[in-house]
């Protein structure tokens, strides 16, 4: 299968694409950052998820280079704050929509374009149970988390008739550079993991079983589904 997962410098993405690899597929990845995945089945572009003409050059390059995307993991985002929404500069807020929705969107949408033509795919979107617990200090974040979600249960019924399916997963909390960075800054994880049902650290192998369950032949009826991992809603 070929691959395209976002956000693949640091975090859950580099783990799923590092994890797909040993699986075999040939992975295409993208961050802001340069490469740090060396592998001969791996493909690499810098980019701005947020700069649509850019997005839409680089989706119809790996379209015409290995012929199909057969699985989008859409997984890039910033998380980088943990201040109340009374606290929250609206240049942060933009950044935020920048990256987490319009990002999104862009990808999505390029994305599902191909996989119409090819009559087949799978979508996979990466939220967070912070949309269902309403932490405080994630105003800005779980709000563009929402949006992601309810794009993805729009999308997955706007292309069910091509074959694809759309489907999120929602972690809680993960040992990730992002949820560190917070930990510093107040007691995140101890806040994050009262409010989870399972009261421990999601794993990244557990979000992988998960992404395998979802592009699996056998799971093509499952489409438009919020999965939380750590939380019963």
């Amino acid at each position: 299968m070929v691959i395209l997962i976002t956000g693949t410098s640091k975090g859950l993405g580099r783990y799923l694409a590092e994890y797909y690899l040993k699986k075999t597929h040939t992975v295409i990845g993208c961050s802001l950052s340069a490469n740090v995945i060396m592998h001969p089945s791996y493909h690499h572009t810098q980019l701005d998820l947020s700069n649509e003409s850019n997005v839409r050059s680089w989706v119809n390059s790996v379209r015409k280079k290995f012929q199909t995307i057969d699985v989008l993991i859409c997984n890039a985002a910033i998380v980088s704050s943990a201040l109340f929404l009374t606290l929250t500069p609206g240049n942060l807020m933009e950044s935020f929509l920048k990256t987490n929705v319009a990002g999104v969107f862009y990808i999505l949408r390029e994305v599902s374009k191909q996989m119409i033509k090819q009559k087949r795919g799978r979508i996979i979107a990466i939220s967070s149970i912070t949309t269902a617990t309403h932490q405080e200090g994630t105003s800005v974040y779980s709000a563009t988390k929402c949006a992601v979600n309810e794009l993805i249960k729009i999308l997955a019924k706007e292309v069910s008739s091509s074959n694809i399916t759309c489907n999120v997963i929602a972690p809680g909390m993960m040992k990730t550079n992002a949820s560190e960075e917070l930990a510093k800054k107040l007691e995140w994880e101890k806040e994050m993991l009262q409010k989870q049902t399972i009261q421990r650290v999601i794993l990244k192998e557990e979000v992988a079983h998960v992404s395998d369950f979802l592009i699996s032949p056998r799971s093509s009826s499952i489409t438009g589904q919020v999965i939380y991992l750590g939380l019963s809603n």
